[in-house]
Protein backbone atom coordinates (compact mmCIF):
# COMPACT_ATOMS: atom_id res chain seq x y z
CA UNK A 1 0.00 0.00 0.00
CA UNK A 2 1.35 3.35 -0.92
CA UNK A 3 -1.28 6.23 -1.32
CA UNK A 4 0.60 7.98 -4.31
CA UNK A 5 -1.84 11.33 -3.28
CA UNK A 6 -1.52 11.78 0.54
CA UNK A 7 2.00 11.42 0.25
CA UNK A 8 2.35 13.89 -2.53
CA UNK A 9 0.37 16.45 -0.34
CA UNK A 10 2.60 15.91 2.66
CA UNK A 11 6.04 16.15 0.87
CA UNK A 12 4.65 19.51 -0.44
CA UNK A 13 3.53 20.26 3.11
CA UNK A 14 6.71 19.34 4.65
CA UNK A 15 8.83 21.20 1.89
CA UNK A 16 7.04 24.55 2.32
CA UNK A 17 7.40 23.89 6.05
CA UNK A 18 11.25 23.17 6.15
CA UNK A 19 11.41 26.14 3.50
CA UNK A 20 9.95 28.46 6.08
CA UNK A 21 12.58 26.98 8.76
CA UNK A 22 15.44 27.62 6.24
CA UNK A 23 14.53 30.84 6.05
CA UNK A 24 14.91 32.33 9.70
CA UNK A 25 17.68 30.58 10.28
CA UNK A 26 20.31 33.33 8.87
CA UNK A 27 18.88 35.83 10.33
CA UNK A 28 17.64 34.83 14.11
CA UNK A 29 20.45 35.90 15.35
CA UNK A 30 20.94 39.13 14.24
CA UNK A 31 17.22 40.16 14.67
CA UNK A 32 17.55 39.38 18.43
CA UNK A 33 20.82 41.45 18.62
CA UNK A 34 18.54 44.35 16.82
CA UNK A 35 16.65 44.08 20.48
CA UNK A 36 20.16 44.06 22.39
CA UNK A 37 20.49 40.24 22.74
CA UNK A 38 24.05 39.09 23.99
CA UNK A 39 25.90 35.98 22.41
CA UNK A 40 24.59 34.27 25.58
CA UNK A 41 21.28 35.62 25.50
CA UNK A 42 21.24 34.67 21.36
CA UNK A 43 22.48 30.29 22.51
CA UNK A 44 19.76 30.75 24.39
CA UNK A 45 17.00 31.40 21.70
CA UNK A 46 18.35 27.94 20.54
CA UNK A 47 18.19 26.09 23.22
CA UNK A 48 14.54 27.24 24.50
CA UNK A 49 13.24 26.23 21.00
CA UNK A 50 14.56 22.79 21.10
CA UNK A 51 13.78 22.54 24.77
CA UNK A 52 9.96 22.77 23.87
CA UNK A 53 10.19 20.19 21.15
CA UNK A 54 11.92 18.01 23.48
CA UNK A 55 9.41 18.19 26.50
CA UNK A 56 6.34 18.61 23.84
CA UNK A 57 6.89 16.15 20.74
CA UNK A 58 5.82 13.15 22.55
CA UNK A 59 2.28 14.99 24.37
CA UNK A 60 1.29 15.99 20.32
CA UNK A 61 2.31 12.80 18.95
CA UNK A 62 -0.30 11.10 21.41
CA UNK A 63 -2.59 13.70 20.81
CA UNK A 64 -2.72 13.14 16.77
CA UNK A 65 -3.33 9.36 18.09
CA UNK A 66 -6.39 10.37 19.70
CA UNK A 67 -8.27 13.05 17.54
CA UNK A 68 -6.54 12.48 14.41
CA UNK A 69 -3.51 13.22 12.21
CA UNK A 70 -4.98 16.45 10.10
CA UNK A 71 -6.41 18.73 13.15
CA UNK A 72 -2.87 18.20 15.09
CA UNK A 73 -0.67 18.82 11.93
CA UNK A 74 -3.10 21.90 11.27
CA UNK A 75 -2.71 23.49 14.67
CA UNK A 76 1.16 22.76 14.41
CA UNK A 77 1.37 24.53 11.60
CA UNK A 78 -0.74 27.53 12.72
CA UNK A 79 0.91 27.92 15.94
CA UNK A 80 4.46 27.92 14.51
CA UNK A 81 2.95 30.57 11.92
CA UNK A 82 1.61 32.75 15.03
CA UNK A 83 4.87 32.16 16.91
CA UNK A 84 7.39 33.22 13.60
CA UNK A 85 5.15 36.75 12.77
CA UNK A 86 5.65 37.56 16.61
CA UNK A 87 9.32 37.14 16.33
CA UNK A 88 8.72 39.31 13.37
CA UNK A 89 7.10 42.09 14.97
CA UNK A 90 8.53 42.02 18.40
CA UNK A 91 10.38 45.20 19.53
CA UNK A 92 11.30 43.64 23.16
CA UNK A 93 13.64 40.68 23.88
CA UNK A 94 11.37 38.94 25.92
CA UNK A 95 8.45 38.95 23.50
CA UNK A 96 11.19 37.27 21.54
CA UNK A 97 11.85 34.66 23.83
CA UNK A 98 7.80 33.85 23.98
CA UNK A 99 7.93 34.15 20.01
CA UNK A 100 10.73 31.45 19.80
CA UNK A 101 9.06 29.32 22.98
CA UNK A 102 5.56 29.12 20.90
CA UNK A 103 7.36 28.01 17.81
CA UNK A 104 9.32 24.91 19.49
CA UNK A 105 5.98 24.33 21.00
CA UNK A 106 3.81 24.62 18.01
CA UNK A 107 6.35 23.09 15.89
CA UNK A 108 6.85 20.25 17.64
CA UNK A 109 2.86 18.98 16.69
CA UNK A 110 3.87 19.34 13.16
CA UNK A 111 6.97 17.23 12.41
CA UNK A 112 6.44 13.98 14.24
CA UNK A 113 2.43 13.79 13.24
CA UNK A 114 3.95 14.64 9.67
CA UNK A 115 5.78 11.11 10.16
CA UNK A 116 3.26 9.08 11.82
CA UNK A 117 0.96 10.20 8.79
CA UNK A 118 3.60 8.42 6.79
CA UNK A 119 3.29 5.42 8.91
CA UNK A 120 -0.83 5.39 8.79
CA UNK A 121 -0.88 5.51 4.63
CA UNK A 122 2.13 2.95 4.12
CA UNK A 123 2.89 -0.39 4.35
CA UNK A 124 5.81 -2.28 5.62
CA UNK A 125 6.92 -2.66 2.69
CA UNK A 126 6.65 0.71 1.62
CA UNK A 127 7.11 2.28 4.41
CA UNK A 128 11.10 3.32 3.87
CA UNK A 129 10.39 4.47 0.68
CA UNK A 130 7.75 6.73 1.97
CA UNK A 131 10.07 8.57 4.87
CA UNK A 132 12.87 9.01 2.64
CA UNK A 133 10.43 10.73 0.19
CA UNK A 134 9.83 12.55 3.39
CA UNK A 135 13.39 13.05 4.24
CA UNK A 136 13.90 14.83 0.66
CA UNK A 137 11.17 17.52 1.10
CA UNK A 138 12.78 18.33 4.01
CA UNK A 139 16.10 18.33 3.32
CA UNK A 140 15.07 20.41 -0.14
CA UNK A 141 12.99 22.94 1.69
CA UNK A 142 16.36 23.14 3.97
CA UNK A 143 18.52 23.58 0.72
CA UNK A 144 16.55 26.86 -0.22
CA UNK A 145 15.50 28.29 2.37
CA UNK A 146 18.89 29.83 4.10
CA UNK A 147 19.45 30.99 0.36
CA UNK A 148 16.26 32.61 0.28
CA UNK A 149 16.50 34.51 3.71
CA UNK A 150 19.93 35.87 3.20
CA UNK A 151 17.78 37.72 -0.28
CA UNK A 152 15.26 38.37 2.51
CA UNK A 153 17.54 39.85 5.11
CA UNK A 154 18.21 43.02 2.90
CA UNK A 155 14.80 44.35 3.46
CA UNK A 156 15.15 44.13 7.21
CA UNK A 157 16.13 41.03 9.60
CA UNK A 158 12.35 41.24 10.74
CA UNK A 159 10.83 40.29 7.24
CA UNK A 160 12.25 36.73 6.80
CA UNK A 161 10.25 35.80 9.51
CA UNK A 162 7.45 37.57 8.62
CA UNK A 163 7.38 35.59 5.49
CA UNK A 164 8.04 32.42 7.16
CA UNK A 165 4.97 33.06 9.35
CA UNK A 166 2.55 33.51 6.08
CA UNK A 167 4.49 30.90 4.43
CA UNK A 168 3.37 28.57 7.75
CA UNK A 169 -0.45 29.95 7.09
CA UNK A 170 -0.45 29.01 3.41
CA UNK A 171 0.71 25.39 4.19
CA UNK A 172 -1.84 25.24 6.70
CA UNK A 173 -4.27 25.78 4.19
CA UNK A 174 -3.45 23.49 1.46
CA UNK A 175 -2.75 20.65 4.08
CA UNK A 176 -6.73 21.63 5.29
CA UNK A 177 -7.78 21.73 1.81
CA UNK A 178 -6.07 18.82 -0.09
CA UNK A 179 -4.71 16.36 3.35
CA UNK A 180 -7.11 13.75 4.18
CA UNK A 181 -7.20 11.98 7.43
CA UNK A 182 -5.56 8.85 7.86
CA UNK A 183 -6.90 7.56 11.06
CA UNK A 184 -10.65 6.16 11.44
CA UNK A 185 -13.34 8.98 12.97
CA UNK A 186 -12.48 9.98 16.01
CA UNK A 187 -8.93 9.18 16.00
CA UNK A 188 -7.14 5.78 16.48
CA UNK A 189 -8.95 2.63 18.21
CA UNK A 190 -6.28 1.72 20.40
CA UNK A 191 -3.99 4.80 21.27
CA UNK A 192 -1.45 4.24 23.90
CA UNK A 193 -1.46 6.06 27.45
CA UNK A 194 0.15 9.04 27.71
CA UNK A 195 3.84 8.98 27.08
CA UNK A 196 6.81 9.63 29.77
CA UNK A 197 10.55 10.05 29.11
CA UNK A 198 11.00 8.18 31.74
CA UNK A 199 9.07 5.41 30.45
CA UNK A 200 10.70 5.65 27.34
CA UNK A 201 13.65 3.97 29.03
CA UNK A 202 12.19 1.16 29.51
CA UNK A 203 10.21 0.47 26.48
CA UNK A 204 11.92 -2.07 23.57
CA UNK A 205 12.05 0.54 21.35
CA UNK A 206 14.68 2.41 23.70
CA UNK A 207 17.78 1.64 21.43
CA UNK A 208 16.22 3.41 18.55
CA UNK A 209 15.42 6.20 20.52
CA UNK A 210 18.71 6.81 21.70
CA UNK A 211 20.36 6.46 17.85
CA UNK A 212 17.99 9.54 17.33
CA UNK A 213 19.68 11.30 19.97
CA UNK A 214 23.43 10.58 19.62
CA UNK A 215 23.24 11.38 15.90
CA UNK A 216 21.22 14.29 16.50
CA UNK A 217 24.03 14.89 18.96
CA UNK A 218 26.86 14.40 16.51
CA UNK A 219 25.16 16.54 14.13
CA UNK A 220 24.66 19.34 16.55
CA UNK A 221 28.45 19.25 17.40
CA UNK A 222 29.51 19.55 13.64
CA UNK A 223 27.68 22.30 12.78
CA UNK A 224 27.62 24.59 15.92
CA UNK A 225 32.09 24.11 15.69
CA UNK A 226 31.97 23.86 12.19
CA UNK A 227 32.13 27.99 11.33
CA UNK A 228 35.31 28.74 14.01
CA UNK A 229 36.58 25.28 12.50
CA UNK A 230 36.82 26.34 9.17
CA UNK A 231 37.30 29.81 10.31
CA UNK A 232 40.49 29.05 12.12
CA UNK A 233 42.17 26.56 9.41
CA UNK A 234 41.20 27.26 6.49
CA UNK A 235 40.13 31.14 6.60
CA UNK A 236 37.11 30.15 5.35
CA UNK A 237 33.84 32.23 5.92
CA UNK A 238 30.08 32.10 5.87
CA UNK A 239 30.23 32.75 1.59
CA UNK A 240 32.65 29.31 1.55
CA UNK A 241 30.61 27.35 4.34
CA UNK A 242 27.20 27.98 2.42
CA UNK A 243 28.72 26.94 -1.25
CA UNK A 244 29.19 23.55 0.79
CA UNK A 245 26.75 23.05 2.71
CA UNK A 246 24.56 23.21 -0.64
CA UNK A 247 26.31 20.81 -1.99
CA UNK A 248 25.69 18.59 1.20
CA UNK A 249 22.21 19.56 1.00
CA UNK A 250 21.43 18.55 -2.72
CA UNK A 251 23.98 14.92 -2.26
CA UNK A 252 21.59 14.28 1.00
CA UNK A 253 17.96 14.59 -0.85
CA UNK A 254 19.19 13.20 -3.87
CA UNK A 255 20.45 10.20 -1.64
CA UNK A 256 16.95 10.16 0.27
CA UNK A 257 14.83 10.64 -2.70
CA UNK A 258 16.30 7.86 -5.28
CA UNK A 259 18.82 5.78 -3.30
CA UNK A 260 18.14 4.98 0.06
CA UNK A 261 13.97 3.39 -0.54
CA UNK A 262 16.07 0.88 -2.79
CA UNK A 263 19.06 0.55 -0.09
CA UNK A 264 15.74 -0.19 2.69
CA UNK A 265 14.53 -2.44 0.03
CA UNK A 266 17.63 -4.43 -0.42
CA UNK A 267 19.33 -4.20 2.69
CA UNK A 268 16.55 -3.45 5.94
CA UNK A 269 16.11 -0.92 7.99
CA UNK A 270 18.74 -2.09 10.82
CA UNK A 271 21.46 -2.34 8.31
CA UNK A 272 20.60 0.48 6.25
CA UNK A 273 21.05 2.15 10.16
CA UNK A 274 23.96 0.46 10.99
CA UNK A 275 25.66 2.00 7.44
CA UNK A 276 24.34 5.49 8.26
CA UNK A 277 26.29 5.27 11.38
CA UNK A 278 29.46 4.03 10.08
CA UNK A 279 29.02 6.44 6.77
CA UNK A 280 28.87 9.38 9.76
CA UNK A 281 31.15 8.62 11.52
CA UNK A 282 34.10 7.95 8.52
CA UNK A 283 32.69 11.47 7.44
CA UNK A 284 33.78 13.21 10.81
CA UNK A 285 37.18 11.87 10.26
CA UNK A 286 37.95 13.44 6.80
CA UNK A 287 36.47 16.35 8.27
CA UNK A 288 39.36 16.59 10.41
CA UNK A 289 41.69 14.96 7.25
CA UNK A 290 40.59 17.56 5.41
CA UNK A 291 43.48 19.53 3.60
CA UNK A 292 40.93 22.36 1.43
CA UNK A 293 37.75 23.28 0.12
CA UNK A 294 37.29 20.43 -1.94
CA UNK A 295 38.31 17.51 -0.05
CA UNK A 296 36.19 19.79 3.28
CA UNK A 297 33.09 19.46 0.65
CA UNK A 298 33.38 16.02 0.14
CA UNK A 299 33.73 15.41 3.92
CA UNK A 300 30.39 17.45 4.63
CA UNK A 301 28.48 15.30 1.81
CA UNK A 302 29.83 12.10 3.61
CA UNK A 303 29.29 13.23 6.73
CA UNK A 304 25.29 14.56 5.54
CA UNK A 305 24.44 11.67 3.44
CA UNK A 306 25.43 9.45 6.38
CA UNK A 307 23.80 11.55 9.06
CA UNK A 308 20.83 12.41 7.23
CA UNK A 309 19.20 9.16 5.56
CA UNK A 310 19.51 7.79 9.40
CA UNK A 311 16.03 9.93 10.25
CA UNK A 312 13.54 8.71 8.05
CA UNK A 313 15.52 4.46 8.01
CA UNK A 314 14.99 5.23 11.81
CA UNK A 315 11.85 6.69 12.06
CA UNK A 316 10.73 3.88 9.63
CA UNK A 317 11.52 1.45 11.65
CA UNK A 318 10.55 2.74 14.96
CA UNK A 319 7.05 2.60 13.05
CA UNK A 320 7.24 -1.04 12.13
CA UNK A 321 7.75 -1.89 15.84
CA UNK A 322 4.92 -0.20 16.88
CA UNK A 323 1.46 -1.84 17.07
CA UNK A 324 -0.53 0.85 18.74
CA UNK A 325 -0.22 4.33 18.88
CA UNK A 326 2.58 5.70 15.99
CA UNK A 327 2.26 9.34 17.15
CA UNK A 328 3.69 8.46 20.26
CA UNK A 329 6.91 6.70 19.37
CA UNK A 330 7.76 9.20 16.79
CA UNK A 331 7.14 12.01 19.27
CA UNK A 332 9.61 10.09 21.65
CA UNK A 333 11.82 10.04 18.58
CA UNK A 334 11.67 13.53 18.25
CA UNK A 335 11.91 14.42 21.95
CA UNK A 336 15.94 12.15 21.45
CA UNK A 337 16.67 14.29 18.77
CA UNK A 338 15.70 17.76 20.42
CA UNK A 339 17.69 16.76 23.65
CA UNK A 340 20.46 15.68 20.72
CA UNK A 341 19.89 19.58 19.47
CA UNK A 342 20.29 20.41 23.17
CA UNK A 343 23.39 18.65 24.35
CA UNK A 344 25.63 18.46 21.49
CA UNK A 345 26.48 22.46 20.94
CA UNK A 346 26.96 22.38 24.82
CA UNK A 347 29.50 19.50 24.94
CA UNK A 348 31.33 20.71 21.57
CA UNK A 349 32.12 23.54 22.68
CA UNK A 350 34.53 22.93 25.75
CA UNK A 351 35.93 20.36 23.81
CA UNK A 352 36.64 22.77 20.75
CA UNK A 353 38.70 24.92 23.30
CA UNK A 354 41.00 21.88 24.20
CA UNK A 355 41.58 21.26 20.26
CA UNK A 356 39.46 22.22 17.35
CA UNK A 357 39.74 18.38 16.18
CA UNK A 358 37.73 17.19 19.12
CA UNK A 359 34.65 17.62 18.77
CA UNK A 360 34.77 15.29 15.44
CA UNK A 361 36.98 12.87 16.78
CA UNK A 362 34.53 12.04 19.56
CA UNK A 363 31.10 12.43 18.13
CA UNK A 364 33.11 9.70 15.35
CA UNK A 365 34.06 7.70 18.51
CA UNK A 366 30.31 7.77 19.76
CA UNK A 367 28.96 6.95 16.73
CA UNK A 368 31.40 3.88 15.92
CA UNK A 369 30.12 2.81 19.44
CA UNK A 370 26.22 3.13 19.15
CA UNK A 371 26.54 1.36 16.15
CA UNK A 372 28.53 -1.69 17.78
CA UNK A 373 25.94 -1.49 20.49
CA UNK A 374 22.83 -1.79 18.12
CA UNK A 375 24.86 -4.67 15.92
CA UNK A 376 25.30 -6.31 19.65
CA UNK A 377 21.14 -5.23 20.46
CA UNK A 378 19.99 -7.05 17.20
CA UNK A 379 21.95 -10.03 17.57
CA UNK A 380 20.59 -10.31 21.38
CA UNK A 381 16.93 -9.82 20.30
CA UNK A 382 17.58 -12.53 17.47
CA UNK A 383 18.75 -14.92 19.96
CA UNK A 384 15.69 -14.26 22.44
CA UNK A 385 13.47 -15.32 19.30
CA UNK A 386 15.08 -18.40 18.45
CA UNK A 387 14.82 -19.83 22.21
CA UNK A 388 11.69 -18.35 23.02
CA UNK A 389 8.43 -21.01 22.34
CA UNK A 390 5.57 -19.80 20.03
CA UNK A 391 3.17 -18.28 21.76
CA UNK A 392 5.44 -16.68 24.54
CA UNK A 393 5.22 -12.82 24.73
Amino acid sequence: MLDRKALGVLFATLFLLMLGVGIIIPNIAYRAQEQGATPLQVSLLFTLYSLMQFLFAPFWGHRSDRVGRKPILLLGLLGNAVGLLLFGISDALPMLYAARALSGLMSSAALPTAMAYVADVTDETSRGRGMGLMGAAMGLGFIFGPAFGGLLSYFGHAVPFIVAGLLNLVTCGLAALFLRESLPAGGAAHAEERPTIGRAFKSPLLPFLLVAFFVTFAMMALESMFPFFIQGRFGYGAQEMGVMLLFMGIAVSLVQAFLLPRCIAALGEENVLLGGLLINAAGFALVIAAVGRLSLTAALVVTGVGNQVMRPTNASLISKRTRHGQGVSIGLMDSFDSAGRIVGPLVAGPLYHLDPRYPYMVSAAILLVVAVLLWMNRRAVAATLEVTPPGVP
